[in-house]
């Protein structure tokens, strides 16, 4: 965990930016390894172990994690005024983010299909690489980037030669210790750090970013209107965002149909599963930023399997290319491509 970050995090339980951290073992290059934040308003603290700060909030925290760390660390937590948990409750409340945290750590660990086999399809490697490739375009040298919902550093994959500080967050701790593990030892380029947050409220301070990826998060969230609230409170003035969704189209009961069929990937969406252009673009502006929206992907993804990577990504243009010019149908693409600036 890279400790400059620290003056950027806010507590998850009283929004409070009186944090304070303790290192307790760190590498050489500075980075803390085990450690500990806490809340100099609510007292609450939070685990950094293995590289991994858990920052999330009771209803979220992984308890078993955290009984672990207090048993290993007692005295020294305990020195801080700090106390421990307590008994764990009997059963867990299942809000609709603890029902993404569950889905995305079983999609860590299962033996179906993993996260990385997710992101390795023809399809996802084809419009991955093209939508990076625009952003990348305009993302300036020594800037900071927040990366909203970054699994297990699948969107981080195309920014990581950047000159950038990279802050990545996710619900799902499994993924976050899979992105850390997959980032560690990067030797030059984006200087990168994964934790485990709730998007539900962004942990950080007001205009703390210069740039925030969103790609494909706000459809697994219960209240997407908030979250691109958030997005707008954390930029900086002038910064921008860029995000993928899931688009309303009338082409989507064909999608569902063949997953119906034969499934790709396995999905565990919120209460907005789909969404408009124009609901994206109205939550974005009444956010504070000029955002703009179009469709894209006409290219059925189970089509695109069976092409190799490079010929699924030449596929994908072509078709965009002519359904793009059509009236009408050029709304209906499966996803949205997001952007906006704060004014």
């Amino acid at each position: 965990m890279l400790p400059e970050i620290v003056p950027l995090l806010v507590c998850p339980e009283c929004a409070s930016r009186a944090l304070q951290h303790e290192v307790f073992e760190q590498d050489a290059r500075g980075r803390i390894i085990d450690g500990v934040l806490w809340c100099g308003g609510c007292q609450r603290w939070y685990p950094v172990e293995g590289g991994v700060l858990e920052l999330l909030p009771d209803r979220l925290a992984y308890r078993d994690d955290r009984a672990a760390f207090w048993s290993r660390h007692r005295d020294r937590l305990a020195a801080r005024g700090l106390r421990s948990d307590g008994p764990r409750p009997s059963t867990r409340e299942m809000s609709p983010q603890a029902v993404q945290q569950e889905h995305f750590d079983w999609y860590a660990l299962n033996d179906t299909q993993t996260y990385d086999a997710y992101e390795r399809t023809p399809f996802w490697q084809a419009v991955d690489s093209t939508f990076f490739r625009e952003w990348r375009r305009v993302i300036a040298s020594g800037t900071r980037l927040l990366d909203v919902g970054c699994a297990q550093g699948r969107s981080s994959a195309h920014l990581m030669d950047c000159d950038l500080t990279l802050v990545g967050f996710d619900v799902s701790k499994a993924l976050v210790r899979q992105a850390h593990a997959r980032y560690a030892n990067q030797p030059a380029g984006a200087r990168a750090v994964f934790f485990a947050a709730d998007a539900s409220r962004f942990p950080f301070v007001d205009a703390s970013f210069d740039y925030v990826l969103v790609y494909g998060v706000l459809h697994h969230l219960d209240d997407p209107a908030s979250a691109c609230g958030e997005i707008g409170r954390v930029l900086k003035r002038g910064g921008m965002y860029f995000g993928l969704e899931n688009n309303t189209t009338v082409l989507r009961p064909v999608f569902d149909f063949l997953q119906r069929l034969r499934p790709l990937w396995h999905e565990e969406a919120g209460a907005k599963a789909l969404m408009s252009a124009r609901e994206l673009v109205g939550w974005l502006s009444r956010a504070g930023m000029t955002a703009r929206a179009h469709s894209s992907v006409f290219l059925p993804p189970h089509v695109a399997n069976r092409l190799s990577p490079p010929a699924a990504q030449r596929c994908l243009e072509v078709v965009d290319a002519v359904f793009g010019k059509i009236p009408f149908v050029r709304d209906q693409g499966g996803l949205l491509v997001a952007s906006g600036t704060k004014s």
